[in-house]
Formats: structure tokens, sequence, C-alpha cells
């Protein structure tokens, strides 16, 4: 049986924030977007940064039309050390594509969130 982290739904972070957590000898951030919790390895996997527990909480710059706009809020996390973000419910690097930060499965269970190992269904 692979462990899993139990918290009180009241005890999750609210939209643009991080709680971390630890679980099975793992430290991980957990993140609210939108209405959804997501859950990531405090990690870099381009060189090994501290991501959640140092990096901050960012929103994307887009193009819409040729000119830069404000993307979704709070959807990426910045490395402290290089300042490459991360999209929080992909993983994805938004600085090279071939990078993705670890994801770890968070789920609702009544009242508690549940995190686990295993990686996300999407």
């Amino acid at each position: 049986m692979r462990p899993e982290l139990r918290l009180p739904l009241a005890e999750a972070p609210a939209r643009g924030e991080r709680r971390m957590v630890e679980l099975g000898g793992h430290r991980i951030g957990l993140y609210r977007v939108g209405e959804e919790l997501h859950a990531l390895a405090d990690r870099c996997p381009h060189r090994g940064a501290p991501l959640c527990s140092s990096g901050r909480i960012a929103t994307a710059i887009e193009l819409r039309d040729g000119r830069p706009a404000l993307g979704a809020p709070d959807t990426l996390v910045r490395c402290p050390w290089h300042k490459w973000d991360f999209d929080i419910i992909t993983g994805r690097c938004a600085v090279d594509a071939r990078l993705r930060v670890r994801r770890y499965a968070v789920r609702i269970e009544g009242d508690e969130v549940v995190v686990t190992l295993r990686h996300p269904p999407r």
C-alpha cells in the first residue's frame, strides 16, 4: 500500500497560496488553481532548486493579438534560482518544454484532502 497524507479540507491552500507537506520522505507543494488542488515535488527538474518551498506563485504573460496580456492568475510556480516558470496543473516548464515537475495525485474525500505519491490521472 502506498502512503497517503490526509488533511482537513479547511487546511488546504486558498487560491494563490501554497502549503508544504511531507509524505513518505517527499516534500510536496500543495496548490489551488481555480477550484482544483494540485501537488508538485519540491524539486526543480532544471537544477534541483527547492521549487515549491522557495519559489513564488506567478501569473503568466501571454500574447493575445500580438500584444502582451495577463494569463489566468496564480497558475505558475517560479523557480527561485533561475526564475524558470512551471505550470502548476501540468508541471510543464514554460522555458524548456522537455522539463516537467513531478506531480502527485490529489483528491477530496468528504472533508479531507488526500495526497498520494501516485501520478495524477491527467
